[in-house]
């Protein structure tokens, strides 16, 4: 048995439940979708490694920043007594002790070290915020808020912190203004907390505040701290938005933060809007500095893994005054030259040398550009980035590459929620080729490189390309328009030359020694595993393409793209997808032979699913995206549905019963290294950050299986059995969603409010004409009922029968409702759905009921296709 292990698509690493094999439990195709764990990893900013002093790059940059860096306790001293600080869900008492102010910046006191005898407390702003922070501390029954005390707190601030402070007592004399050794020493050593542990550049998200908006006493607030229970945290207030200060991508506009330093990255304990923005329903809008309009990247390959590049992106400012502007790049990339030029009617002025940020690449390596001017709002913009590094590909032998850095491997403004317009030109060594987003526009040989030259039509989320040589195996399905390409590679990869050495040798040593990227497997001594036939393989991956195209084309509607590339990769468990380009696992490629070799028979659901998961992502990820980290459901839970009814069509409605029985085994299977069952966590907006060390496998269980019930469950509520169609209001409902925010990103509520327009009468529990009674329950809550039922069957005249018995339902609050189906059974399989039984609280209903069915039935039974999530 191994750990859990990951899969990496969409653009967010994706665990993969190697563990399920040992459980007996058949594997889901999981794909996008990311764990805490992995979250350095995901935002593209931060990088683990050794630690030591800081090496920035800053070139022309403003000097505030390199004056925030620098600055330190400068002898400025304000004692207190019983001061309080309220900020939010944060209240810092200091019942004793001082406040160091570290040097002006500008003319302006940005930060203080407090050195003495204080605490904090968190109230939680939501019961699921709370139930999280009860869950990462620890913390017992009856939690109601965290606490904790201090003797050294930093704070870092754009807002009136420092006047607050002030007002507590006077200075102290300047002549005995010389900095406090001990306040140095707590300064220092925070400093390189910051960069290390959580890895986070706070001077870069000051700077913003003091630069783009001169004045500011409202910006952002940031406290760090180490109490003596909690683990070293940085809590923070931030105007824009937590996703501002540079921990992941998509946090939302959500401003209050608790993270906690965990193992190489920063663990979100807490994340909440306001409090009486909660109070009154409000949700913070994401604050967006620019909006990309299109990019151009240039990028060469050198000696087949090396990497030089150059993103010119031309942006509108959104924000006045923009002069620092963040950029996501892989740390390693390191930037050679910032330019930008203003655009003015259907040209351009000459190009400007622009400062830039980008400190050491193992700390906190969060880049900017910085321009020497405030822009205007609403001004069109063209930077030019150029950068170059060699930790975006691996060679993994014989042609064979891992193209690492999938969202990072270009500067952009940000990925997954701002769509632009996209043109890649790569210069490849000759023999080489490129698979791109995009649609080819031009390929050519210029000496010892191969250029090409790829353009998307329509604006997309993120771009993407996979490297190495390839086949290509092509064909259009006529039904969807879209044309299918599986690119195979022909060579062997390092890794199952490894294998089969193993396998064919007289050593003891066992195959779990080998890193088969996060997959366990066993071998004993042997016959090799031999060559995998890619090309040979590439058929069923390429009708597997042609069906997924033509089934999700008509429930979901048609794709902007019309053609849609396949590429094998040498990862055995990563998969991905970008819009009109999908990687698929090397576990794909393998035939059930060679599985078998490597113990891994209980693959092949896996292997069923896979690619139709990621197929499903060209709607739902890159067609309609997700808002925040608390909507990605909307793209995991609908792939992973997809990939469901996908089976069903392919293999029959017992595959697709199966898969949900799947899914409820993972969601109510304590499985090893977690403390709990994952539907016990909480609910499934909370994203990756479900995982937490308690709970490792949350995420991945809820957000792919949880998620993907939540449509099964709807889907069903809107089947009409016996019909020509009886998926017709589904696929209604499903096409408007698609439709409505293709190109866009949509939000939990945005998609219940196209289920509300396509309600069925029996949905309206209510009375409301609204889902809240639905979504309050199966997204944004926990509970799970279980079933329990007792009936019979008793022959009536006229080829009537009478159902009798009681139905009950237990184990959920007074208000939870359910529409649990009634089934009556003819024969294995053959099932006929003859009522929805509605359920509140816990409750025992008679059932009394004559029905008029077309052959006579053998039992009566509920819940037959899995349509309410029951516990057993």
């Amino acid at each position: 048995m191994g750990p859990l292990r990951q899969l990496h698509c969409n653009g967010f690493v994706c665990p993969w439940l190697a563990a399920t094999l040992a459980l007996g439990l058949t594997l889901a195709p999981l794909a996008t979708g990311s764990s805490p764990a992995a979250i350095a990893a995901i935002t593209a900013i931060t990088a683990s490694g050794a630690t030591g002093a800081p090496t920035a790059t800053v070139r022309g940059a403003d000097p505030t920043y390199a004056a925030l860096r620098a600055a330190r306790p400068d002898g400025r001293v304000i004692a207190v007594q019983g001061l309080v600080l309220e900020r939010d869900a944060f209240r810092f008492q200091f019942d004793s002790g001082a406040f160091h102010f570290l040097a002006p910046v500008g003319g302006r006191t940005v930060g203080a070290v407090f050195v003495g005898q204080g605490s904090y407390r968190l109230s939680p702003a939501t019961p699921a915020e709370r139930r999280h922070l009860a869950l990462a501390s620890g913390s017992g029954r009856g939690f109601e808020a965290l606490a904790d005390s201090f003797d050294e707190l930093v704070l870092l601030f754009a807002d009136d912190s420092a006047a607050e402070i002030a007002l507590a007592a006077a200075p102290a004399p300047a002549d005995k203004r010389s900095p406090n050794p001990k306040a140095l020493e707590v300064y220092e050593r925070w400093m390189k907390r910051q960069r290390t542990d959580f890895k986070l550049n706070l001077q870069l998200r000051l700077v913003e505040d003091l630069l783009n908006a001169p004045g500011l006493t409202s910006g952002v607030f940031m406290a760090l701290v180490e109490g003596k229970k909690v683990p070293p945290a940085l809590a923070a207030v931030d105007p824009n938005g937590a996703e501002a200060l540079g921990i992941s991508p998509r946090l939302g506009g959500e401003n209050t933060l608790l993270c906690v330093a965990e193992a190489n990255r920063c663990g979100i304990w807490y994340l909440a809007d306001r409090k009486a923005e909660v109070e009154r329903h409000y949700v913070s809008p994401v604050k967006r500095l620019a909006h990309a309009l299109d990019y151009k990247v240039e990028t060469t390959v050198k000696r087949d893994a090396d990497l030089a590049g150059t993103t010119t992106i031309r942006f509108q400012v959104l924000s006045p005054g923009l002069r620092v502007l963040p950029i996501y790049l892989l740390p390693k990339l390191r930037i050679q030259e910032t330019a930008f030029a203003l655009v003015e009617g259907a040209g351009a002025s000459a190009w400007q040398a622009a400062g830039f940020v980008q400190e050491d690449p193992k700390e906190d390596a969060a880049a900017a550009v910085v321009f020497p001017e405030p822009l205007a709002a609403k001004a069109t913009v063209l930077v030019r980035i150029s950068y170059r590094g060699d930790s975006v590909l691996a060679d993994a032998g014989d042609k064979n590459y891992v193209v690492g850095a999938r969202e990072s491997w270009y500067a952009n403004l940000s990925v997954f929620s701002d769509p632009a317009i996209f043109e890649l030109i790569y210069r490849v060594p000759a023999g080489n080729d490129i698979v791109s987003v995009g649609r080819l526009v031009d390929a050519r040989t210029e000496g010892k490189e191969s250029v090409s030259v790829w353009k998307t039509d329509t604006a997309v989320q993120v771009a993407g390309f996979n490297y190495g040589r390839f086949r290509k195996l092509e064909k259009r399905d006529e039904v969807s328009g879209i044309d299918v390409a599986v690119y195979t590679n022909p060579g062997t990869p390092d890794i199952v030359r490894t294998i089969n050495e193993i396998l064919s040798s007289d050593s003891r040593r066992e195959l779990r020694e080998v890193d088969l990227d996060g997959m366990v497997a066993n071998g004993a001594p042997g016959p090799s595993l031999g060559t995998v036939n890619t090309a040979r393989l590439a058929d069923s991956a390429l009708a597997d393409g042609l069906n997924a195209a033509r089934i999700f084309a008509t429930y979901f509607g048609p794709l902007p793209e019309k053609h849609v590339a396949i590429t094998q990769q040498s990862q055995w468990s990563f998969g991905q997808s970008w819009p009109s380009l999908i990687f698929l696992p090397y576990l794909s490629f393998l035939d059930g032979t060679q599985r078998q070799r490597l113990n891994l028979t209980g693959a092949a659901d896996f292997i069923d699913r896979v690619g139709f998961h990621e197929f499903a992502h060209q709607w739902w990820g890159d067609l309609v995206g997700a808002e925040s980290y608390r909507d990605q459901w909307l793209e995991e839970g609908f792939a992973e549905f997809s990939a469901a009814l996908a089976v069903q069509h392919t293999l029959g409605w017992g595959a697709y019963e199966k898969a949900w029985r799947d899914a409820r085994r993972l969601l109510f299977t304590k499985l090893p290294g977690n403390a709990m069952a994952a539907v016990d966590v909480g609910p499934i907006t909370q994203g990756w950050r479900l995982s937490t060390p308690r709970a490792p496998a949350a995420y991945q269980v809820l957000v792919y299986s949880k998620g993907a019930y939540v449509l099964h469950m709807l889907r069903m509520l809107m089947w009409e059995g016996g019909t020509q169609n009886p998926d017709r209001r589904f696929i209604a409902m499903m096409k408007d969603y698609a439709a409505t925010y293709g190109g866009k990103q949509a939000s939990t509520a945005d998609f219940q409010s196209v289920v509300e327009r396509h309600m069925v009468p029996a949905m309206n529990a209510t009375g409301n004409s609204k889902m809240d009674w639905f979504f309050n329950q199966w997204v944004y809550g926990t509970e799970v009922p279980r079933y329990e039922a007792d009936l019979s069957l008793e022959p009536q005249g006229g080829d009537q029968v009478r159902i009798k018995g009681k139905i009950t339902q237990e184990g959920v609050s007074s208000e939870f409702r359910a529409l649990l189906p009634i089934y009556l059974e003819f024969s294995q399989g053959e099932r006929a759905r003859v009522a929805l039984l509605p359920l509140v609280g816990t409750t025992t209903v008679p059932i009394d009921a004559v029905v008029k069915p077309p052959k006579k039935p053998r039992r009566a039974l509920i819940n037959a296709r899995s349509e309410v999530l029951a516990r057993d």
